[in-house]
């Protein structure tokens, strides 16, 4: 092989870190991820063979999983050519309130990131989520009002916290407007018929998630009325920006009513 075409196929093998978002079993033993890369952005990626008996890639197609991967570039098409695991987030399986959280987490990441498009914060904040969901005390729902926070602001959807987006008052009390992107006054809110009513207490934690370093997670404490404050208007506002309503989403609300139910 010469020198030229030796460089050529090199070049064609790309090194990079990634998280499973999604498979698909393919024929007999295939398996189609899609892979969040911090340096490629969302890639499909074929895992050939690997379903096999004793395939040393099956482990690494998995949800959740991260890992590093070399893969071969043919064409439009990447293909798995070796996996190293570095986390597979194993116990987010054994938890169900943390494995439906963090199946949302997966599917809204998918949706938002772009195909192609290095986007090193993404995949940390990603990274960061996975790993508090998996391995810390605190409640699930409080992780994913975080992420969802920081990625509305990631995506430039910062909300406007600070006074009336529509006039501009600073006012004792405020609604949360989804379509507008932050707070109205009341005066406003009475024009525009629309708008969630939202607490002091849960515009204080909107603007202190939205300027805390993601490393000090672990002291946040939210108060279940504040979370469930947020839960309603963080749901509401990703589906205006998304213009749908994500299928895990649904899920969760399915459990939380059972978990309602039985406490």
């Amino acid at each position: 092989m010469g020198r030229g075409k030796r460089m050529k196929e090199i070049t064609r093998h790309l090194p990079t870190q990634g998280v499973v978002l999604r498979y698909t079993n393919f024929r007999e033993a295939d398996r189609m991820i899609t892979l969040l890369s911090p340096n490629l952005g969302k890639i499909s990626v074929m895992a050939k063979g690997c379903r096999k008996p004793n395939s040393r890639l099956l482990a690494a197609t998995e949800l959740f999983c991260y890992g590093d991967y070399v893969l071969y570039k043919k064409g439009d098409f990447h293909i798995m050519t070796q996996a190293t695991i570095n986390d597979s987030f194993y116990e987010i399986r054994n938890d169900i309130e943390k494995l439906s959280y963090s199946s949302y987490i997966l599917e809204l990441t998918e949706e938002v990131a772009s195909p192609g498009q290095e986007d090193n914060h993404l995949f940390y904040l990603l990274l960061q989520i996975l790993s508090y969901l998996c391995y810390s005390d605190l409640r699930p729902e409080d992780i994913t009002h975080v992420y969802e926070i920081k990625l509305m602001d990631h995506l430039g959807y910062r909300p406007v916290l600070d006074n009336c987006m529509i006039c501009g008052t600073k006012a004792n009390s405020y609604y949360f407007d989804v379509r507008q992107g932050g707070l109205i006054c009341g005066t406003c809110h009475k024009m525009e018929k629309t708008g969630y009513n939202i607490q002091m207490g849960t515009i204080k934690t909107m603007e202190y998630i939205l300027n805390m370093d993601i490393k000090r997670i672990n002291i946040l404490k939210i108060p279940p009325s504040i979370s469930q404050e947020l839960d309603r208007i963080l749901e509401a506002y990703i589906v205006e920006r998304l213009e749908k309503k994500l299928k895990t989403r649904q899920f969760i609300e399915q459990y939380t009513r059972i978990k309602r139910g039985l406490s």
